[in-house]
């Protein structure tokens, strides 16, 4: 009985590796010819090739001037945020409330030149 056990597990063990190599193609379908296999291969290598492929890179594009501007407002706010910060926090003004009203300056200020 115990030889019996012994058999059926040593039969399922071999069942799952072999199935786990054959589910990760390591074993060649017996229903495929080879050629068949081959081309296969060689199509899937070729895609990628073919499209461009993950390593082309797309060119950036240029930003715009409002673009810009506002790149060059949030740096200048940035810095006086930073340069002011224990006060105006101790005023209980937060970096949002801040930086809407640095903008609104920044945006008069440009309006009026």
């Amino acid at each position: 009985m115990v030889r019996s056990i012994a058999a059926a597990l040593l039969a399922t063990m071999v069942g799952l590796a072999a199935g786990s190599a054959f589910a990760q193609g390591a074993l060649p379908n017996p229903l495929r010819p080879k050629a068949a296999e081959q081309k296969a291969a060689e199509t899937a290598k070729a895609a990628p090739e073919k499209s461009g492929g993950a390593t082309a890179e797309k060119p950036k594009r240029e930003r715009s001037a409002k673009q810009k501007q506002n790149d060059d407002d949030m740096r200048a706010c940035g810095a006086n945020w930073r340069a002011d910060k224990e006060t105006l926090s101790a005023k209980g003004e937060t970096w949002r409330t801040f930086l809407k009203g640095c903008r609104a300056a920044k945006k008069a200020g440009r309006e009026r030149a």
